[in-house]
């Protein structure tokens, strides 16, 4: 039987017949090359886990050392969770301050092979808020701040290449694809967001989880607890008091982990006689769906936690005034 190939083999000249069979031989060059086995990747945040399995798709396997539905600022590492980050290929940590409580040196981490790094690396002082003023502790929630979270999605494929620098390019391309959806949210929402009128712009909320996203939209906010879950003092409990009554605020944003007898205590001192649940220190099991303006949103990954809680925020303050 003659081929397509045999028949232009014998038609063609010897020239491009040659050029033929060589260019059926070449191979474009391979861009990258996975690891034999998926990178087991630990992080302490569930925020962090989820970006880290963006990026690093089918090459990693992610675990948070900080369970689903937790607050981060009361976890406590235990000695397994610590074993956990011994054995892991790669460590990652959200950064500013949030893990101060886990107290192992990362330079001696890093000295063990392990690939260890911090999203918040990535800030420049300018992006990080620092609610006390300039010396002060910074607040630790910038995942809030889509656009601040799509550059972490770089470093994050920056520590994942550090442990198999063979797949450096493909933890690049998938970095650029998400920080590209990301920065479409952060762009989605700017926009929705320029439509609220000026006296709406005000909203108080139960944990200072909120400010990154508030002055990312032009927002102005208070909370009943400080970014570190401590109480205010009482000189600035009253200002928060005053300012709710000067700008007419009506409504609590709730975060999803702070509730209780206290706070509806603190609620009805405020005269804020509702509350409107969001999303911001944790994520809940994949899966769980909320509504959207649009659709239903799995509140179990980052991208669309942030989305459902910009979208509350919008709408309550569109419609509250």
């Amino acid at each position: 039987m003659i081929t397509r190939r045999h028949f232009l083999q014998r038609t063609l000249p010897a020239a491009a017949a040659g050029a033929l069979t060589a260019c059926e031989q070449a191979q474009p060059p391979t861009r990258f090359i996975l690891p034999n086995r998926p990178l087991a990747v630990v992080t302490t945040t569930v925020q962090a886990a989820d970006l880290l399995g963006e990026v690093g798709g089918e090459a990693v396997t992610v675990k948070s050392l900080i369970p689903l539905m937790s607050n981060p600022h009361l976890w406590q590492p235990t000695a397994a969770e610590l074993s956990t980050v011994h054995t892991a290929d790669v460590f990652v940590l959200s950064g500013l301050g949030l893990e101060a409580k886990f107290n192992e040196n990362l330079d001696t981490l890093r000295n063990t092979g392990l690939a260890v790094g911090v999203l918040s690396d990535v800030l420049t002082e300018a992006e990080i808020i620092r609610p006390d003023g300039p010396a002060a502790p910074p607040d630790p929630h910038f995942w809030m701040n889509a656009s601040l979270w799509a550059k972490a999605a770089g470093r994050a494929a920056e520590v994942l290449a550090a442990a198999s620098p063979p797949a450096a390019a493909y933890f690049q391309d998938r970095a650029h694809e998400y920080s590209t959806q990301l920065e479409d949210l952060h762009r989605l929402m700017q926009g929705r967001f320029k439509e609220l009128a000026p006296r709406a712009r005000f909203l108080i909320s139960s944990h200072d989880s909120l400010r990154y996203l508030a002055e990312a939209h032009g927002m102005s906010i208070r909370s009943m607890w400080n970014a570190r879950g401590e109480d205010y003092p009482e000189e600035e409990t009253k200002k928060t008091a005053a300012w709710v009554k000067e700008h007419q605020v009506k409504l609590l944003f709730r975060e999803n982990l702070v509730g209780g007898e206290n706070l509806l205590a603190r609620m009805h001192d405020l005269s804020l006689p509702s509350s409107k649940v969001i999303i911001s220190l944790s994520l809940t099991q994949a899966g769980t769906l909320m509504a959207g303006l649009s659709e239903g949103l799995d509140v179990g990954k980052y991208k669309s936690a942030l989305k459902y809680t910009c979208e509350m925020i919008y709408s309550t303050l569109f419609t509250a005034k």
